[in-house]
């Protein structure tokens, strides 16, 4: 032995503590935390300690239970406080001090708040929070890869399958993969850090004249992934990195009587230094496969190969990686002609100014008259000055063999902003309001894009990826040549050098304005009217150009001038009658260059959208123990900016409070929100409904018992316009033309939206019921032991249409249930020893958890309990 106590042995030692301060020779005392303190010269000082030791048990799916709960075992400091008060408020440096911790030792969240004030002189307060955020919830960027088909001869099918025929007498694959590769985890799963600091100092707090200073630090940081298309997508590593710094100066003026004038300013600067890099050195997890290379050109012999992470072999609509991946008769060699990646980069660096400032007033320096008010104004310069994306990889459908992407963008944002509002009291029961927003915001934005399209080299018996990257040089590529070392064109292959611009702007004008009447008809029934009226225009538009273009020659089809040009004179560039269009130019090294002809100015389209609702309410107290409010809202609006955005809008909500006894009370309440937009072409519905009740019952002081229910239903439906096919494999038959288990529209499979590039059309629908159910007892049996028990669920059942029939219900259908206990035993003067234990339980429902057809992927399932031990120690 080393004479040390194991972690294992901590909960067994507290619980040999506990034992023996149960005893009947301790003596106990009522409650730690009311001790008086300490007296330490002018200051009564008061501490208190919760430390201990949690143990965690899980089974199932451990990265679904670090997503929603993430608590493990480990020594915890629960809670640490310190208290100084000053006796007479004349204390040298400070009269009050506080200092409080919790959640280190391993817990998701860390918390320290210290704040130290002076009377009449300073009130300091500092706060730092470190939240640990894993994410990986598997089914979020789930590719949802196909089962694969079951050997030739089965009568039973693996996946989606067409008609049988003589090679397949279980039906010809339709949407299948050979290997099927399961993705068991988030495309996007990460695990950050974020660690945030706040420090905020009022000098002269009481005074006519306060100041206000404040820095705040936010860094958030850590591992994760990132996904793009390049023929495929794989799942890439990125580092991310975000940093905040916020300054804040402001000051509070008294001067006219019961009016209080506010400004602050405000500087805040964002950065982003997130690296996204996918090689066989950084990820080699990736790059399972490997490229064959049999001669000394092109590629290396035995270079790694990323294959991505979207396997769907025989789905004629959607082939990837390729139709076979891994060359036969081997294990781990790629198919040179498959999408892949040989290592992937990008890295941007945003940066980000935000200076803004507010003017804020309140004031009740009129009789019978009180209002308040601010005005604010702030900009923001968003800059990528060094975005740079480079890919190494092959994209069958262009036949590219890398590429990279670049070039400096900029996007701005101007806000001002105002409100007023007003009460004017005409009587003891009679009060005008008026409430009146503005906001007013434009994000102009740019980017200038230089983008180049790599194509491979031309070596006899290579291809694909056996290819390496060829480089335009007059080395590699002598004019009027066809040399294997100049870029392997096609006659449709895209340009080279592509350089554009593209320009956005978003803008809001938004006006808005309330008038209510309040009258108190008695002092048991008190009720308002009112009028609300908003004026929104959005204007908005988007135009990408290119403005030049640059073609390099090279290319087996490659013929001389007055042809092609070597492959040079393609694509926009491709001779007419022997001759280059107006525009373009051939070059003394033989590539073409297409200055691209000036596109006429975009022009933005505005939607102003006009928005009225009558508003009512009432607050009725028919008896003393009694209280009920409601409030009615009915709007028309007469345009909508999206498809899911209403025109007609409802509002009810009920609540009500029932004290029958000093020890019982009970509550109710019932929220519904009716929205609809329901012109031919959208077909929108939707509602948002809640019931709930609680109830808490006190009896005396040692008995407790609270419990309550809601019930949560959201609805919404919207017809949507798509494309969809699954074909078989050879002979090609159509298997399913629309998606299977999703209605058809009464006028059929056509999308009803004239104009819609997508020629199928659907009612999407989407129902949620939540039944959340909890309740607790707190118990006292004698005068030093507290014992709770307690309990929380959520039973979720769902629906919606499915697009892709290979999508599980995922979090559509679920129950989740937290049951818990504690035992709390004041066990000495100062002294409670606690014992609590939680119980996660995560189990998704319905039938459609796993779906046929789609590659096996685990459940989310998770269950389990986690077990506290800790001791608490206040003076």
């Amino acid at each position: 032995m080393n004479g040390h106590v194991g972690v294992r042995s901590i909960p067994w030692v507290l619980s040999v503590v506990g034992l023996v301060l149960f005893s009947p020779a301790v003596r106990a005392q009522d409650n730690p935390d009311a001790m008086p303190g300490i007296k330490m010269g002018d200051y009564n000082v008061h501490q208190s300690v919760e430390f201990g030791y949690r143990a965690s048990f899980i089974n199932g799916n451990q990265n679904t239970y670090d997503t929603f709960e993430n608590l493990g075992s480990g020594l915890r400091l629960f809670d640490y406080t310190v208290e100084m008060r000053s006796l007479d408020h004349n204390g040298i440096f400070f009269d009050n001090l506080t200092f409080s911790n919790f959640g280190y030792g391993g817990d998701p969240n860390d918390v320290t708040r210290l704040r130290i004030e002076k009377n009449k002189w300073y009130d300091f307060r500092v706060m730092f929070r470190r939240d640990k955020n894993f994410w990986d919830y598997n089914l979020f960027v789930n590719p949802l890869n196909p089962a694969s088909l079951n050997a030739a001869g089965s009568l039973t099918t693996g996946c989606y399958v067409g008609p049988p025929n003589a090679t397949f007498p279980q039906g010809a694959p339709a949407y299948c993969s050979n290997p099927a590769v399961a993705q068991t985890t988030s495309l996007h799963a990460l695990d950050l850090v974020r660690r945030m600091q706040d420090y905020d100092l009022t000098l002269l707090p009481q005074s006519r004249v306060r100041f206000r200073l404040g820095f705040s630090h936010d860094r958030d940081q850590g591992p994760g992934f990132f996904t793009t298309d390049g023929g495929t997508i794989s799942d890439f590593p990125e580092t991310y990195s975000y940093t905040t710094n916020a300054y804040h100066a402001g000051v509070d003026v008294k001067i006219l009587p019961r009016t209080t004038i506010s400004y602050d300013q405000f500087l805040s600067y964002f950065k982003q230094d997130n690296v996204v890099t996918d090689n066989p050195a950084v990820d080699p997890q990736n790059f399972k496969y490997i490229i064959a290379n049999p001669t000394a050109n092109g590629t290396p012999n035995g270079t790694p190969v990323d294959l991505g992470n979207i396997w769907s072999t025989q789905t004629n609509a959607e082939i990837l990686p390729c139709g076979t991946p891994v060359v036969a008769a081997t294990t781990n060699t790629a198919t040179p002609t498959c999408n892949g990646f040989l290592s992937y980069s990008q890295v941007g660096n945003p940066r980000n100014y935000i200076p803004s400032e507010r003017l804020r007033f309140q004031s009740n320096y009129f009789k019978n008259f009180e209002m308040s008010g601010s005005a604010g104004y702030s900009t923001s310069n968003n800059v990528i000055s060094g975005f740079l994306e480079n890919v190494d990889g092959y994209t069958m459908r262009t036949g590219e063999r890398g590429a990279t992407t670049s070039g400096p963008a900029d996007a701005k944002r101007v806000s001002v902003n105002a409100d007023w509002s007003g009460v004017y009291s005409i009587t003891d029961k009679f009060r005008i309001l008026d409430n009146f927003r503005y906001d007013n915001w434009r994000i102009p934005g740019m980017w200038a894009l230089d983008e180049t399209n790599i194509y491979g080299t031309g070596y006899a018996g290579l291809s694909g990826m056996q290819q390496s990257e060829a480089v335009f040089n007059a080395t590699n590529c002598p004019v009027d040549s066809t040399a294997v070392t100049c870029p392997q064109h096609t006659t449709t292959s895209a340009a080279d050098v592509i350089e554009g611009l593209a320009t956005t702007f978003l803008g809001q004008n938004l006006k808005s304005n309330t008038f209510e009447l309040q009258y108190d008809f008695t002092r048991r029934l008190d009720a308002h009217i009112g009028y609300l009226y908003t004026a929104r225009t959005i204007s908005e538009y988007s135009d990408t150009n290119d403005t030049q273009e640059i073609y390099f020659p090279g290319g087996a089809a490659g013929t001389a001038m007055s042809t092609n040009d070597f492959l040079a004179a393609r694509e926009s560039c491709t001779e007419v009658g022997g001759a280059l269009p107006t525009g373009c130019v051939l070059n003394p090294d033989g590539s073409v260059t297409y200055t691209v002809p000036a596109a006429a100015a975009a022009t933005r389209s505005q939607t102003t959208i006009d928005e009225n609702a009558l508003i009512f309410g009432i607050v009725a107290r028919p008896i003393d123990a009694l209280r009920i409010t409601g409030d009615l809202e009915f709007g028309y609006n007469n345009a909508s900016y999206t498809r899911i955005d209403p025109r007609q809008v409802q509002s009810y909500k009920i609540h009500a409070n029932y004290k029958p006894k000093p020890w019982a009370n009970l509550d109710g309440a019932v929220e519904i929100h009716e929205n609809r937009d329901n012109v031919v072409t959208v077909d929108n519905l939707e509602h948002d409904r809640s019931y709930s009740f609680s109830t808490l019952l006190m009896g005396k002081q040692n008995l407790s018992v609270d419990f309550g229910y809601n019930y949560w239903n959201v609805y919404s439906q919207e017809l949507i316009c798509f494309a969809y096919s699954i074909t078989s494999a050879a002979p090609t038959t159509t298997v399913s033309a629309f998606p299977p288990g999703v209605p058809e529209l009464p006028t059929g499979t056509a999308c009803p939206i004239t104009g819609s590039p997508s020629p199928l059309g659907a009612l999407s629908t989407y129902s949620s019921t939540d039944h959340f159910a909890h309740g607790a007892v707190i118990w006292k049996p004698v005068k030093r032991v507290t014992a709770t028990v307690g309990y929380g669920a959520s039973f979720v059942r769902g629906s919606t249409i499915f697009l892709n029939p290979l999508t599980p219900s995922g979090t559509l259908d679920y129950d989740y249930q937290r049951p818990y206990a504690s035992i709390a035993v004041n066990v000495y003067r100062g002294v409670i020893y606690k014992m609590s234990w939680n119980y996660y339980g995560f189990n998704e429902a319905g039938n459609n958890t796993i779906p046929f057809g789609l590659a096996t992927i685990p459940l989310q399932d998770f269950n389990g309990s986690n077990a506290t031990f800790a001791l608490r120690y206040a003076f």
